[in-house]
Formats: structure tokens, sequence, C-alpha cells
């Protein structure tokens, strides 16, 4: 069992807490996911049980963590350079517990993850060199020799191809150990967790929120779902019953005072002054009474952003026509593209779906009649050295109706102004898509466009791209934006694309 008991991690440069009064309980067998959008704490927690240490450059960290498990693998967010630049086999063998290292177990998952060992034996095969699932699963390779009884995984599912992901999932699913990880992708979520941890920052982001749910995560959805429409009911009805009682109270408020500024009966006025009187102690109840009103609660996963001020394009306007084209990669694309087509590429890691995009990207750049918007896989790439949000979207549009957008986005006036470096990966997509929909593309090129928002805002996204009445060109591995959003489906292979739909 793993126990958290009134933990809080605070920020030491703002001292704003990220989680606080945390008390939690992960029992064997369970899958606790750990949900939220970026910068609300997930990794933080992680590090904290992992090891306290890993937090002393940037927080503060208060309570108590009980581990009651014998033994526990970790499986980070991302490997450092150093590390990638390893051989397989080093990295298999660096930093090794002899002691707990079982060959029998090491055998037994290489076969099970289809990893073939004696490939892995060559001098130059590094982990730089594997494809993302491959890389995953030499990482659980390593973790799973110890035979530890509890699993904690950073985003395990970040850039996995398709075939990776539903093997991660069968993974979780029919692991005896107890998991705790940190996910964006909600196939994952809603077919692996068996308990939800939901970390929030509300108020602008000064106030934080920890929601734990036992049970699968399409039921807390719901339920989350259910919560809220009905606070946001009693609240509403709340405020309309008091605005009845105020505007009742100032009618007999002014009835009182007009008789009072207008008897001459010096008993009469006695009496009304105790009226006034009675009033006024009224009013002052019913102020109390406001300040006691249920919340409005914070619709946290809204996404204000609406594709509506588009010249969307002819749907059989031609934008693209390829006839066996051969890629540097040497597969071969015969397709054409329409005004109106939604279409997304899959493949595995590594078969070059980024590049084909890319040279797409290039051609497309070249038209004049289309108004182009993309969204790179790695942000960095289309930001320059001193950006900011405000800067990174005044190229579109004036800084009024910037400002009100990036309010309407939860950005907070310091965050306007922040580096864009500085910016967790959920906010910067929200800066690519706000930028799309103030310069009114219509044509948008998109590269794994839902990887970094929370889980619980992705179904908005989603709804804002099949509504968008222009032309989406995307890569991507979440299955619910290729069922909901493609409507054409490009699988690419080592040789050539091939349409599935």
């Amino acid at each position: 069992m793993l126990q958290l008991e009134k933990l809080t991690i605070t920020h030491q440069k703002d001292l704003q807490d990220l989680v606080r009064d945390l008390d939690l309980v992960l029992n064997p067998g369970e899958k606790l996911a750990i949900i939220g959008e970026e910068g609300t704490g997930k990794s933080s927690l992680i590090k904290a049980i992992v090891a306290p240490q890993l937090l002393s450059s940037y927080a503060q960290l208060s309570g108590n963590i009980t581990n009651h498990f014998h033994q526990f693998g970790y499986l980070p967010q991302a490997l450092e350079n150093e590390e990638l630049q390893l051989t397989v086999m080093d990295f298999l063998y660096q930093d090794l517990d002899y002691g707990l290292f079982d060959f029998n177990l090491f055998y037994k998952y290489a076969v099970q993850f289809g990893l073939d060992v004696d490939r892995f034996d060559a001098q130059n095969q590094t982990l730089a060199s594997l494809s993302g699932g491959e890389r995953l699963k030499v990482q659980l390779l390593k973790i799973l020799t110890t035979d530890p009884d509890l699993l904690i995984l950073d985003e395990p599912s970040s850039d996995l191809d398709l075939e990776t992901l539903q093997w991660l999932e069968n993974f979780i699913q029919r692991s005896e150990k107890a998991i705790l990880f940190i996910s964006h992708d909600e196939s994952l979520l809603a077919r692996a967790a068996t308990a939800i941890l939901h970390l929030e920052l509300l108020k602008k982001r000064t106030e934080p929120r920890a929601t734990f749910y036992r049970g699968s995560y399409d039921q807390y959805r719901q339920e989350r779902r259910e919560k809220f429409e009905h606070q946001l009911q009693v609240a509403k009805k709340e405020r309309e019953e008091h605005t009845k009682k105020m505007e009742r109270h100032h009618r007999i408020h002014q009835s009182v005072e007009h008789v009072l500024r207008h008897t001459h009966d010096s008993t009469a006025g006695r009496l009304l002054a105790k009226k006034m009187k009675n009033v006024l102690s009224q009013e002052k109840r019913l102020k109390k009474e406001a300040e006691n009103l249920t919340e409005i609660p914070q619709d946290m996963d809204a996404i204000q952003l609406f594709f509506s001020e588009i010249k969307p394009l002819p749907a059989s306007k031609i934008l693209l026509t390829w006839e066996k084209m051969l890629l540097p990669t040497g597969q071969t694309v015969d397709w054409q593209i329409r005004g109106q087509d939604k279409l997304v590429i899959t493949g595995k890691n590594g078969i070059g779906k980024t590049r084909l995009l890319k040279l797409l990207l290039q051609d497309l750049r070249a038209r004049t009649d289309l108004s182009l918007g993309y969204m790179p896989q790695h942000y960095e790439e289309e930001f320059e050295a001193q950006s900011t949000p405000l800067s990174f979207l005044a190229s579109v549009a004036d800084e009024e109706k910037v400002r009100t957008l990036l309010a309407s986005l939860k950005f907070t006036r310091q965050e306007a102004v922040h580096s864009l470096h500085d910016l967790s990966g959920g906010q910067k997509a929200k800066l690519f898509l706000a930028r799309m929909v103030l310069a009114g593309n219509n044509v948008l090129v998109l590269d794994e466009p839902t990887r970094h928002f929370s889980p619980t805002s992705q179904p908005l996204i989603r709804q804002l791209l099949m509504d968008y009445p222009g032309a989406i060109i995307s890569v991507s591995h979440d299955r619910c934006f290729i069922e909901e959003v493609a409507t054409i489906h490009y699988q690419l292979d080592k040789e050539k694309l091939v349409r599935t739909r």
C-alpha cells in the first residue's frame, strides 16, 4: 500500500501551492491514473513519491509519504541525452542491482514485448536509434527484471504509435502490479484505469484542487459533468431568489424612507425610525447571505475558441495532387487533397510521418490562394527567441483582441507576457489554435494536435475541429481524434502511403 497524508507541494519561485493537503491511498493491483492540465503538479507529485530530492531545485514538500510496497519501478517522462547515446545493452546493465535482477524475467518480458534481444547486442544500437515504442519497451524491460510490485509511469503513452499504445493498454490492464501513471490519452484512461486523481489549479491558477475517484475514467467524467451541472443549477437558483429578496427589500427601504421624510408626527416618526433600523439590519443579513451562496463552479475544461470567421474553401477545390511522389525515405505517395477534407496520417514510430507532413507543408505554402495554419509536433520550431503569448498572436490581430482571447483561455496577465518557452505544453497548444482562429486560416496542418491537452478538455478540442469548415491534414495517434475528427485515414508504411478509410 502507498499512503499520502496532508501532502503539500509548494513552488519556491512564487510560493504557489501545486498540491495542498492531499490524502491518498493506492492499494495492490490498483491502476491509478493522474490527469490534469500541464503545470498542475502531476510530475512533481510523482517525483515526490519516487525521490523527494528531485523536487529540491524548485519546490518544497511537506506531509507524509508511506510506501509499504517492497520494490517500485519508475519510468520518467523523458530520458536524459546522455542516456539516449548509450547502447541498448549498456543502458540495460547500467546501475543494475544484480541482487534483484532476474534473468528469467528478463527473457520472459523480452518475448512478451516482441523485442529481439540478439539485435540489441549490436555495438551501434543506441537508445536514440530506437523508435519511441521500442524505447518504452526497453525501459520497462529493465524495470520489470527486478520484479517491482509498484510501477510509476510518467506519461508512458507520449509519442507512441497505435500498435504500441494498444500493447501498453493491454500490459496495464493485465498486470497484477499496482500502477500509478500519468496520461492524456482518453482511450488508455478509459480502458486501463481503475481510479482517477484529477489535479487542477482554479481561480486564475492560484487555488489547487485534487479530486480522487475510485472507478473508471468514463464514470468519473460522467459524474464530474453531472456534479458540475447540479452545482451550477443550484448556484443560479440561489442567486435568482436572492436577487428577488434584494429587490423586495429595496422597495420596502424606499417606501419607509419616503414616509419617514414626509411625516411630521413625532410618534409616527419614532415608529418609522425603528422600522428603518430593522430594514437596515435586514439589509446586512442579506449581504451576509450573499457571501454564503453556493459557489458558481468553474468550468476548467472550457476552451473558448470558435472558427466563426473562416471563409471555407469549396469542397471540390484541389489543394494538392501527388502522383508516384518518391519521398526521401523511399516511400511512394499517391493522393489528392481537397478543400473540405479532414484527413489523418498514422504509422509506426520513426516511419516518416512528420517528414511527410513537412514536405506537404512546403507545397501548400507556395500557394497564394490558401490561408494556412500549422501546429508542429515540437512547438519551439515556430517560436522566436523572445516571443511571448502576446507577441506570438499580435502578428495576426490587434492587441486588445489578443488580450481578450488570452483571458478567455485562462492566461493570467502575467502569463500573457511570459516567455513562450516557460509555458506548459497545453498552453502552447492553445496558442497555436488561437493563432489559427485569429488568422482565419482555411487549411490546417496539425502534427499530434491533442497530445498536450488534458483528457477532460480533449472532447472540446475534437468538437472544435469537427466543426471547422476548412481542410485539416494531420498526423495523430489519438484514437478518439482519428475516429471522431478524421473522415479520411492514411497509413504510412515502409513502402508507401495507403488509404484505409
